[in-house]
């Protein structure tokens, strides 16, 4: 999941992934377009905190995080209406090679478990 720091940023991406939405909390639809509209006045008159983000989901649709870590979806993607998405954003943790054997090593080793290479 892509996290973004202004909701037009995060509608940009979910209009690649999706041409249809509701709003969670009510029967409001958007297309493509008033999405957009609709994320640049958000932007503009409301903007989020300097601690929050938006996420789209790879269907496209769209959450708010307010703490870090639970998500409020505020759109949801006609594509998968009945879609499980998840309650919580969880970083995807990134990989690392050893820069001598080229073996994946775990996310904080100190050294590679195939070559025994000191990781910097």
């Amino acid at each position: 999941m892509e996290k973004f720091n202004t909701m037009l940023a995060a509608a940009e991406l979910a209009t690649t992934r999706c041409r249809g939405w509701s709003f969670a909390m009510s029967k409001d639809r958007y297309d493509a377009t008033g999405l957009l509209a609709l994320a640049e006045m958000s932007d503009s008159e409301d903007p989020i905190d300097e601690d929050s983000f938006y996420v789209v989901s790879p269907t496209g649709a769209i959450g708010l995080c307010n703490d870090g870590e639970d998500i409020d979806w505020l759109f949801l993607s006609d594509n998968t209406p009945n879609e499980e998405l998840p309650l919580t954003y969880q970083a995807v943790p990134q990989i690392k090679f050893c820069p001598n054997c080229g073996s994946p090593v775990v996310s904080g080793a100190r050294f590679c478990e195939k070559c025994g290479k000191r990781i910097s």
